[in-house]
């Protein structure tokens, strides 16, 4: 058995052995995917609400893809293989978390292949694309149906730098060069997130191409230049391309989450505070990595500030790392490469430009952990290599880190089953999460459990007094519990409160319903019509308001109202239903004042 330094020329059997090796770790790992189902967290905004989708994979379908901004984002190829998802299996979670899965795999597969290419190292690229496929923080990314984003976007990123590196090799083969952009533009129209790949790319260009000149790199381990070096400032103009798709894709998402209101102004988080909180996650980040505990879907952002000592814990070790790294710029480049690699690709996300009201999200160090890996990798090949004892020990550390992060990813993949186990993790794994409580509330009372419903909600409005939707789903459990006096007091809580334009017309509806129940049926007309004045296409609202315009006796208002619901969604037999009643009312002799 080869030891984790020994090394294989291209083209060994281990070439083929390990990607197959790669899969099949990921789907034992990973495979309990498929037995969970959507869960209530932007699932139904991409598919399970998503009309759109139904339209199938044809001209409409594709322009839509490529003009919606639905979610805050444009990503047309995210949505497009949606579209091709619902054509092929409809709602079949099984199949949406399949294909998933199937895109993390490749993409294991394809990093192996790149470091592999890149180094000729063998057991450290096989290492990290271990580490990659495996690990607890990227479950995220590829049991959350809605993140297909995530998983789409990084195939593209690392198809795009397999396409860089081959450019390099064969400067004159013009089809090499074309690749790489175009594969990099399809990344971006998954998920903005890969927009720092030329920045990356500059970094594999120090090391292991070694392609910067002079190259501040001595160790023999630097991995020899594919071609003949270049000044910095060629590197940086042979990257124009990227930088301007990068450029574009940055301005194209501005626009998206700006318009969707996704965007938070420096009134609501300050700069110094958005500072602060980017030290402490890209720490905390770090710590998730090394201790994958307390892992949740959503982290309230700490609105009260971080405390003293996790700031100068996360400066500290921020500072440390920093130096470590300058001080081995020379003799261990991977560790430097490593490092910058983590902190350039995070700084997108890392809330300087703050989207959501998120802390940090797991999802986010998809990509940024393979800095991580490659600096803790290529550090243990370096230590394999100083004796005959030295090489067993990394083996078996080696085994150890991937047998413990499987074990903790197949527990983590279990969390994401449904939204009630989802969220009862995040309540647990954090403190004050208005939002975990609320969408474990919301979980619940799709499964009809109200009562149980009803304390998370009341303890979401507790941590975030102005949670619009927290006072929205509390009225809709007092509802279903047939309190509909106090529901009535929580719609319009709600209604006062409200920030999100979606959330108000369904207040309204809800409201409507409820006042309809205490026979308040004026009050709750004028609700009605409220709603609709603010969703006039909402198909639930138009029926709800014709059904109760023919119980007032008005049929006349009921039909245009019902025979529009039945246009927006003409496959259903209770607007059908509602419609040839309200229709016989009015030919009964019910005519227009």
């Amino acid at each position: 058995m080869p030891s984790y330094s020994t090394p294989h020329p291209a083209g060994s059997k281990f070439d083929w052995t390990v990607p197959i090796l790669l899969v099949l770790l990921t789907w034992a790992t990973m495979g309990g995917v498929v037995r969970n189902g959507f869960v209530n967290y932007d699932d139904d905004l991409y598919l399970t609400a998503n009309p759109a989708l139904t339209t199938g994979l044809g001209s409409d379908g594709l322009k839509w893809a490529f003009t919606t901004t639905r979610g805050g984002n444009w990503h047309p190829l995210t949505w497009i293989s949606h579209l091709i998802d619902v054509q092929l299996f409809g709602l079949n979670p099984a199949a949406h978390h399949a294909v998933s899965l199937a895109l993390h795999s490749a993409s294991a597969v394809l990093l192996f292949s790149l470091l592999r290419g890149l180094t000729g190292a063998l057991w450290p690229s096989a290492f990290v694309a271990a580490l990659f496929a495996v690990h607890p923080l990227h479950v995220e990314s590829v049991a959350w149906a809605a993140e297909r984003k995530d998983v789409l976007s990084t195939f593209f990123a690392l198809c795009a730098a397999l396409a860089y590196v081959r450019g390099v090799r064969r400067p004159g083969v013009v089809a090499s060069k074309l690749a790489a952009p175009v594969l990099f533009a399809l990344a971006l129209m998954a998920k903005p997130m890969p927009l720092t790949l030329p920045l990356l790319l500059l970094l594999l260009d120090w090391w292991p191409l070694g392609r910067w000149s002079p190259v501040p790199v001595t160790s023999p381990q630097a991995g020899a230049p594919f071609a003949r070096r270049l000044p910095p400032l060629r590197l940086w103009q042979e990257k124009a391309p990227l930088l301007l798709l990068a450029a574009v894709s940055g301005v194209v998402t501005w626009i998206a989450q700006s318009g969707a209101g996704a965007m938070q102004s420096a009134d609501a988080i300050p700069l110094p505070a958005r500072v602060v909180n980017a030290l402490v996650s890209y720490a905390r980040y770090l710590y998730k990595t090394i201790w994958p505990v307390d892992l949740a879907v959503y982290y309230p952002y700490p609105w009260s500030g971080h405390s003293r000592f996790a700031i100068l814990l996360a400066l500290a070790l921020l500072a440390a790392l920093g130096a470590g790294a300058a001080r081995q710029s020379r003799r261990r480049p991977w560790i430097t490469v490593g490092l910058l690699w983590y902190l350039v690709s995070l700084l997108p996300v890392i809330g300087i430009v703050q989207v959501g009201v998120q802390a940090m999200a797991d999802r986010y160090a998809y990509l940024p952990l393979v800095g991580v890996f490659i600096a803790a990798s290529w550090s243990l090949g370096e230590f394999a290599g100083r004796g005959l004892r030295a090489a067993p020990a990394v083996a078996v550390i080696s085994l150890v880190a991937i047998g413990t992060l499987c074990v903790v990813t197949a527990r983590q993949v279990a969390t994401w089953r449904d939204g009630v186990t989802l969220f009862s993790q995040a309540v647990v794994s954090t403190v004050d999460n208005h939002i975990a409580h609320n969408n474990l509330g919301t979980a619940l009372l799709a499964r009809g459990r109200a009562a149980d419903a009803l304390p998370h909600f009341e303890e979401a409005i507790r941590i975030a007094p102005k949670y619009a939707r927290g006072y929205l789903n509390l009225g809709r459990a007092l509802a279903q519990l047939g309190r509909h006096q106090e529901a009535v007091v929580r719609f319009r809580e709600s209604i006062a409160a409200v920030t999100r334009a979606a959330d108000e017309p369904i207040a309204h509806r809800h409201l409507a319903q409820s006042l309809e129940k205490l026979g308040r049926l004026d009050e709750a007309l004028a609700a009605y019509r409220e709603s609709l004045l603010l969703d006039p296409q909402n198909s639930r609202t138009l029926d709800l308001a014709g059904v109760a315009l023919a119980r007032a006796g008005r049929a006349w208002e009921a039909v245009p109202l019902l025979e529009k619901a039945a246009t927006l969604e003409p496959g259903s037999p209770a607007i059908r239903e509602h419609l040839a009643v309200a229709k016989a009312q009015y030919a009964a002799g019910l005519r227009r004042p």
